[in-house]
């Protein structure tokens, strides 16, 4: 009756581990999506931006205030982007090479790509 519980025993590990790295992967998935959300956002703004533009420099009036604000607004979005890719890279223990920004393992202490000393 022994191995019959190790292997009921067994198979549930099993099935946690599985359940939890699903999850792991969904979160994953749902980071990335975001990702791809906010850059299709940060494109829609640069086109606001520059319609802005060639807008104030066809009637001739000041709009500083509204480029300063979209500016603000794509800064912001690039640092979402950068806060969610991290924690993409935390959860695939990868660190990014300051040097060439290739993804390495975070036991690396040199870049595979281009050799420079990993922090």
């Amino acid at each position: 009756m022994a191995k019959f519980e190790d292997v009921v025993s067994r198979v549930k590990d099993v099935a946690e581990t599985a359940g939890r790295k699903t999850g792991e992967l969904v979160e994953l998935g749902k980071m990335k999506l975001k990702i791809a959300d906010l850059r299709r956002e940060i494109a829609g703004a640069h086109e606001g931006l520059g319609r802005l533009m060639y807008d104030s420099r066809k009637s001739g009036e000041p709009v500083d205030d509204m480029v300063d604000a979209c500016i603000d607004h794509i800064s912001a979005l690039h640092a979402e982007i950068d806060e969610l890719e991290e924690r993409i890279m935390d959860s695939k223990n990868v660190v990014r090479c300051h040097g060439c920004g290739a993804f390495n393992e975070n036991t690396a202490v040199f870049c595979n790509q281009c050799g420079a000393k990993i922090d």
